[in-house]
């Protein structure tokens, strides 16, 4: 049951309140207006803080949002993503105290190692998509962390993988080459490879970014890009044109992309891109990046993985759910008892509430 790498949280960190002002509770979603003031649960007497699930509850919201293409996620679907998040850190809690129970330990330079891994990681995921870059003391300052906090963190989640591969084994967890091969026969939709698709970009931010712009800011966008559009239309490359006006990450390379994976592109670049033809320019596309332009360059259709190619994928991805059952036949027993574990956190309850309203 491996966590999404801790420092990713930090990409929520303009979302969080100040801790001084008071929450406009006309503006917190289904989910944020439940959280009680202290823990959302307590677990053989240790507190799970409200405030730790709101940041993983934020950071989860936002990539469902993003996956899904959807700026206002359901209600439901808010309910659910909280419940889930709520259900990961309950096991969490339970897999950190069975391993200090056993004197589970990680030594501090294997800490630092994967702190380093996690920061750069995040650093680069942040200047590839917004083309900022940050530093290690402007991530901790934005997210509200000391560094001791983040470092603690990945402390967390290493013991809690450790905990995970103790009760693997324990339960004898192993994938048959048999169960790999009839899990491949058995799902053929599953291993079709989605088409990709060659493309390169002109972005304008409206000023001072895309979140706080007005709509004068973004008429001006606009007439950036078809400025853009026309200069390409009247001759000039579109590397060229990129390299001189672009804001997006990939100017340097003339806005060029690369081939990416459908399912790896935002949906608006996918719907631009299913109405041209090879060097065809779009139409300027408003998201909420800013104002893009794209050429297609060429696409790829899709087609089968062979069973070569993904046995060792399904190994591991079968592995990997067995061992969440393993995880959650140990914890399901202290979660469901009533002297050990308390929740304050009454998601099922609005739940139901929700679809007795429908």
């Amino acid at each position: 049951m491996k966590k999404s790498f801790v420092l990713m949280l930090l990409v929520s960190f303009a979302a969080f309140p100040g801790a001084a002002q008071a929450p406009n509770l006309g503006k917190l979603d289904i989910v944020e207006r439940s959280v009680p003031a202290g823990p959302v649960a307590l677990i053989n007497g240790t507190a799970i803080e409200g405030s730790y699930f709101l940041e993983e509850y934020r950071r989860q919201v936002h990539q469902v949002a993003a996956m899904l293409g959807e700026e206002n996620p359901s209600d439901e679907l808010r309910i659910h993503t909280g419940l889930s998040i709520l259900g990961e850190l309950l096991r969490e809690e339970i897999l950190i105290q069975e391993a200090a129970r056993r004197n589970i330990q990680v030594d501090s330079k294997t800490v630092e190692k994967e702190y380093q891994e996690k920061l750069k990681s995040f650093m680069e995921f942040v200047e590839e998509t917004g083309g900022e870059k940050l530093g290690e003391t402007q991530v901790l300052e934005r997210a509200g962390q000391s560094r001791e906090e983040a470092f603690n963190s990945v402390r967390r989640q290493l013991i809690a993988e450790q905990m995970v591969e103790i009760l693997a084994k324990e339960s004898n967890v192993s994938v048959s080459d048999t169960e790999v091969r009839k899990f491949y026969d058995d799902n053929p939709t599953v291993f079709q490879v989605p088409g990709s698709i060659h493309l390169k970009q002109i972005l304008i931010e409206p000023k001072p970014n895309a979140m706080k712009a007005d709509d004068q800011a973004w008429k001006k966008a606009e007439e950036q890009i078809q400025l853009a559009k026309s200069r390409i239309e009247a001759g000039e490359e579109f590397a060229a044109v990129a390299r001189s006006v672009s804001e997006a990450p990939d100017a340097e390379k003339g806005g060029d992309m690369g081939m990416m994976p459908v399912s790896m592109l935002p949906p608006f670049f996918v719907e631009a891109s299913q109405a041209l033809k090879p060097r065809e320019l779009s139409n300027p596309i408003r998201s909420q990046y800013g104002m893009h332009l794209v050429q297609l360059v060429e696409t790829e259709a899709q087609h089968s993985l062979s069973f070569e190619d993904a046995r060792d994928r399904i190994r591991e991805r079968m592995k990997g759910a067995k061992m969440e059952d393993a995880v959650l036949e140990f914890c399901e027993p202290i979660i469901n008892d009533g002297s050990r574990t308390q929740i304050f956190l009454q998601l099922e309850r609005s739940l139901a509430t929700l679809k007795k309203e429908e």
